[in-house]
């Protein structure tokens, strides 16, 4: 019996569901390729932030003025205090905020102290706190590109940590051998990236920077003035503990092209007077290096 035109269609319509459909499970089925791993370019600027406690709050003064004035980094290294306010501000945070956040952050926020032959902090809870101040988001994720440099604990080889957990490449890189206990990273236990490399610049030259800024805020402190104040204090514990590591950096540091070296002798404790000192001294430290960085910048410019 021949079939209407009603249920010709109403045939048509079920046969071409079937036939979509069974593309559609074969399309399910087939593997999808992975995209290709397109290495990341080479950055137009890097800023490396160096280790040194305390003084390491000089960092947020130097990121206010190249920030007011309008250079940004695409890359930012770190070691120790470099790590912390690196990721900081590679979160997204401007110089601002930093700034409110250091003269605010109590001590009992980033300490966890213990009982342990390898140390005296645990570490946790400053890698709890820098996670939570990046919005708990790996380091590939933030966005400005940034590596934190930490030291293998066995064979005390640099080590650059650019992917995964902020807070515990952060924690890594902080862990002051005798003070923190040294993280324990993919079954390879970490210590503080100043062992080996202070003001991490050959790795912003590895990574093919056209131009890297380095802050240098190392600095002998008069130790028996930083214990009268307060013998506790965290940055304390990272600005002592940082003066017995052997300084290797001058060779490093050559390799920048502008070098900032803000004036932090002096400052040793975190406490808010000294944070607000050693910010300000960061501040006018840049302000001292804008005219040739501007010229830099400059040179660096491609031609129209």
């Amino acid at each position: 019996m021949p079939l209407n035109r009603r249920e010709l269609l109403q045939l048509f319509g079920i046969t071409l569901s079937g036939a979509l459909a069974a593309d559609l499970v074969g399309c399910q089925s087939a593997p999808i390729p992975a995209p290709p791993s397109v290495p990341p370019a080479a950055p137009q600027l890097a800023l490396v932030l160096g280790g040194g406690g305390a003084k390491g709050f000089a960092h947020i003064g130097v990121l206010k003025v190249l920030e007011q004035h309008g250079i940004k980094p695409d890359l930012i290294v770190g070691t120790s205090m470099g790590a912390v306010v690196g990721s900081l501000y590679a979160s997204g945070k401007s110089a601002t905020q930093l700034e409110q956040i250091a003269l605010n952050v109590r001590d009992d926020e980033l300490l966890d102290f213990t009982l342990s032959k390898q140390g005296f902090i645990e570490g946790v809870r400053l890698q709890n706190w820098i996670n939570a101040q990046v919005g708990h988001r790996p380091i590939e994720r933030l966005p400005i590109r940034f590596i934190s440099i930490a030291t293998d604990a066995i064979d005390k080889r640099k080590v650059e940590l650019s992917q995964g957990d902020t807070g515990l490449a952060v924690r890594a890189s902080s862990s002051v051998y005798g003070v923190f206990i040294a993280p324990r990273i993919n079954n390879r236990r970490y210590l503080d990236g100043g062992m080996v490399s202070l003001v991490p610049v050959q790795t912003a030259k590895d990574k093919g920077a056209r131009l890297i800024i380095a802050v240098d805020v190392f600095a002998p402190t008069d130790q028996a003035a930083t214990f009268a104040d307060k013998p506790r204090d965290f940055w304390t514990q990272l600005d002592t503990a940082l003066g017995a590591v052997p300084v290797k950096d001058s060779a490093e540091l050559a390799l920048a092209d502008v070098v900032i070296r803000p004036n932090v002798r002096d400052i040793g404790t975190a406490n808010l007077y000294a944070k607000a000192a050693a910010i300000r001294a960061g501040e006018v430290a840049a302000e001292r290096a804008l005219p040739v960085l501007q010229q830099k910048l400059l040179l660096q410019k491609p031609p129209l």
